[in-house]
């Protein structure tokens, strides 16, 4: 009964996850295109868009990308070829992944009807469903910890899984930031809670962590590089001197003893940080969609259901009841461990970096959830609640979400090039704005144009007869103007603008609009089409 039940929740967790997994959300985003194209570049020449052979860093806009997602996104685009289907198909299949993962972990580290129950709240966590359903190298990174802390536990009882979970748990590495700071945490709060038990596993756990170390030792050496740093750097607080400009300056102004201890240029970093963390506990967060970032939340939905409220602070309660547990133990330290990556970077609170926090808070809801459903009165209450916040959620994922943020999703630029890709053969010039995004990846991905070519041609400002704008977070980067219209046109002109770029021309008579590209609601103009006199 236990395994029909939990065929049910896998099948249901890959419904959610594969269902129009091209279309929802609607549309590609900057950094899917460039993962979906890269990928495609990999598969068909080995080589990424800069001519690059199998680089184990993959330099995208003004950062580098990890390997991992792009190098399992070409397996699957040689078979199946590009598509946004495709270009997402990883991260739904490792989310798919999770579901027994998390069956797994919970059983061993409790019960198998607990087990269950927090497999099928993982099957519709909206956080975990918001990173399945796209190109979020996270997500994938998520089920390899998932998986290498799974195995962790069965070397107790089987030795195999103590050489192999160490590899896995670093392969993590390969795809996203957060492990690297996460691992060493996790790992030593293991081996102190089930200490007596690695001792008599020891020399095939020591083996385990020597293939852990060649396994990962490329992708350390490049994550420490400067490419690997660069993105670390962009985010971090502590590229940010202004935090510690009163402390410097009150420092200079005052002459006060211990002023080494008490104006400290740390303390208001070490403030920031606790204030960082702290927000990844908050009801706003958890509850009620607080994240900064559209892509990381679904509108006026939280990281989890308002009925986790309940289920949450019953877990909680119970957990701390088995205070000598040691699995309570380690949910705990992964849970406390799980923000800390966040915690020292910019726009907190984060969804994707926190991301790993998802499963203990699953587990925990399960516990108290468990404990209801045991209780005839409270159980139908429960079912209930939890179905029609779910019912709720997807009609707002599938309804209200694409009408709300999907220019924050890059929606509009697969219908541009669409059209552009008719007036193609009849101009000799077509000028593309980047006020948005960075417009050559799409018009890349979108047409499908061949690696081979690109690789040769290799700039992002121009592609055969198409010029394209620099997107405002480039240096230089500014909306299109007369002076740089008329520096790249022919004789015939096909002129792609902003709304704001074409109000700002000082001739409008020059432009004659022809076309225009809309939001998905249809009510915002994104594109303004027309020929350049």
């Amino acid at each position: 009964m236990r395994k029909h039940l939990l065929l049910v929740i896998i099948a249901l967790a890959s419904l959610l996850r594969l269902y129009k997994l091209d279309s929802y959300p609607v549309s590609i985003s900057w950094d899917e295109a460039a993962i979906g194209y890269n990928a495609y570049s990999i598969a068909q020449t080995g080589r990424d868009e800069y001519n690059r052979k199998f680089p184990l860093l993959f330099q995208s806009f003004n950062d580098y990308k990890l390997p991992g997602y792009i190098y399992l996104d070409a397996a699957l685009i040689k078979i199946f070829g590009l598509s946004d289907f495709t270009t997402r198909l990883p991260s739904a299949l490792m989310g798919i992944l999770a579901v027994p993962l998390i069956y797994l972990l919970t059983k061993k580290l409790f019960d198998q009807n607990l087990a269950l129950v927090a497999a099928a709240f993982l099957a519709i966590s909206p956080w975990h469903l918001q990173f399945s359903r796209a190109a979020f190298e996270a997500n994938v990174s998520l089920t390899l910890v998932l998986a290498g802390i799974v195995l962790l536990l069965y070397p107790l009882k089987n030795r195999l899984a103590a050489a192999i979970s160490p590899p896995i748990l670093f392969l993590s590495l390969y795809f996203y930031y957060s492990p690297r700071i996460f691992i060493p945490f996790i790992l030593v709060a293991f081996f102190l809670i089930f200490r007596k038990e690695v001792l008599k596993n020891l020399k095939i756990f020591i083996i385990g962590f020597l293939g852990a170390i060649i396994i990962s030792a490329p992708i350390v050496s490049k994550i420490i590089s400067t490419e690997g740093q660069k993105r670390v750097k962009e985010v971090s607080i502590f590229a940010n001197p202004s935090l510690s400009k009163t402390y410097a300056q009150a420092r200079l102004k005052e002459d006060l003893p211990l002023e080494s201890i008490f104006l400290n240029q740390r303390i208001p970093y070490i403030v920031e940080i606790l204030k960082n963390y702290a927000s990844h506990f908050s009801p706003k967060f958890l509850f009620f969609a607080d994240d900064p970032n559209p892509r990381h939340r679904t509108p006026y939905h939280g990281n989890l259901y308002l009925f986790e409220v309940a289920t949450i602070l019953l877990g909680f309660w119970l957990l701390v009841k088995l205070k000598d547990s040691k699995s309570t133990k380690l949910l705990f330290a992964w849970l406390l461990a799980a923000p800390i990556s966040a915690a020292a970077a910019v726009d907190t609170p984060h969804s994707l970096r926190a991301l790993l926090m998802l499963i203990p808070l699953v587990i925990t809801s399960a516990i108290g959830a468990n404990e209801i459903l045991k209780k005839r009165r409270f159980a139908p209450i429960l079912l209930v609640a939890a179905f029609l916040f779910f019912l709720n959620y997807l009609i707002g994922y599938y309804s209200v979400y694409p009408q709300r943020d999907s220019l924050s999703w890059a929606y509009g630029y697969r219908q541009l090039y669409s059209k552009l890709n008719e007036l193609e053969a009849s101009t000799d010039s077509i000028i593309v704005t980047g006020h948005y995004w960075k417009p050559y990846i799409f018009y890349l991905y979108y047409n499908k144009i061949d690696p081979s070519y690109y690789q040769n041609v290799s700039r992002q400002e121009k592609i055969g007869k198409y010029n394209f704008g620099t997107t405002y977070w480039d240096s230089g980067g500014r909306d299109l103007e007369e002076s740089a219209i008329e520096k790249a046109r022919g004789n015939k002109t096909i002129v792609a603008l902003s709304p704001a770029e074409y109000e700002t021309l000082p001739d409008k008579s020059r432009f004659k609009s022809t076309s225009r590209i809309y939001d998905y609601p249809g009510e915002t103009i994104l594109f303004e089409i027309g020929e350049w006199q």
